[in-house]
């Protein structure tokens, strides 16, 4: 069952409204045909755009409203659809994708906003709006620890954590205790066990062909990776850097599906997992990670 769950608006009475509330100066429509209340500005928007991308919303809406005659909540400014527990800013940011300024380009550039998206995008199972926030996350700068915490989080599998566990693997240097904390114990020895097995092994970081080979042709097929000329040295970098920078790349080659309806269930690896080189299918068993997604 997902961590995630629908905080139903809350009844809030005429006497119980704050005078400091405000209008969003970009989200109140005129025109709009639903308050929303989050902290203390009011958003007024069109209901059918949640109807249409959003489950929990379509169900919300399908619900009685009461006798005729009532006012129902989220008619207007008096008495608007409350949500608790969500900021408004998280909220805003949702509506940079619900409502974009211009059609195509997306106002969330960091992981910090395509995160706060995601978190209410799993909320309220918009589901292409949280496959297209996991999208942009792919390409965003995140070491292999944020990738995976945040996947565990949102219940995010498949290529996003194989190439992140893969980095953690082959860097030479272990865990620190900050990472080990924010992974938690069960990640964390599962973690060192393979390092131990890839060292008793004698293997050697897939930076050196391999994998890495495989995964550089993939970036360049997709334009993610500058070519290989002959005689032109490597940038020296931090070999956790280089590793997750090229095996990142592998990423572009399958888009994550959108979830189901329901929880966000994670599924057991496929039984031959043959396409993927050595340590990827290692880790991928560990973790019990479908490659085919």
């Amino acid at each position: 069952m997902s961590s995630h769950q629908y905080v139903p608006p809350a009844n809030q009475n005429e006497g119980d409204k704050s005078p400091s509330l405000i209008q969003h100066p970009d989200y109140y429509f005129e025109d709009g045909n639903l308050v929303i209340l989050v902290e203390n500005t009011l958003f007024r928007l069109f209901r059918s755009t949640f109807t249409r991308h959003s489950v929990v919303f379509r169900d919300l809406f399908s619900l009685p409203t009461g006798q005729d005659g009532m006012d129902v909540e989220g008619h207007n400014d008096d008495n608007p659809l409350h949500f608790s527990g969500i900021s408004a800013t998280d909220f805003e940011r949702l509506l940079w994708v619900l409502y974009p300024s211009n059609y195509g380009f997306y106002r969330a550039t960091s992981v910090d906003e395509w995160r706060s998206i995601l978190s209410l995008a799993t909320l309220w199972e918009f589901t292409d709006v949280r496959a297209l926030a996991i999208r942009s996350l792919q390409v965003l700068n995140m070491s292999p620890v944020e990738r995976i915490v945040l996947a565990q989080e949102f219940d995010i599998d498949g290529r996003w954590t194989l190439s992140a566990y893969i980095a953690l693997c082959e860097r030479p240097e272990p865990l620190s205790l900050a990472e080990a904390s924010q992974l938690g114990l069960d990640i964390s020895i599962r973690i060192a066990q393979l390092r131990e097995q890839l060292r008793a092994r004698g293997h050697k970081s897939s930076n050196m062909g391999g994998y890495h080979s495989l995964t550089h042709s993939a970036a360049l097929r997709h334009g993610t990776a500058p070519p290989r000329t002959a005689g032109s040295s490597r940038p020296q970098r931090p070999a956790e850097r280089l590793q997750w920078d090229v095996a990142k790349s592998f990423l572009v080659q399958g888009e994550i599906p959108p979830p189901a309806r329901g929880p966000f269930r994670k599924t057991g690896v496929k039984a031959s997992p043959t396409s993927i080189p050595g340590t990827g299918r290692l880790v991928a068993q560990a973790f019990g990670i479908d490659i085919g997604q």
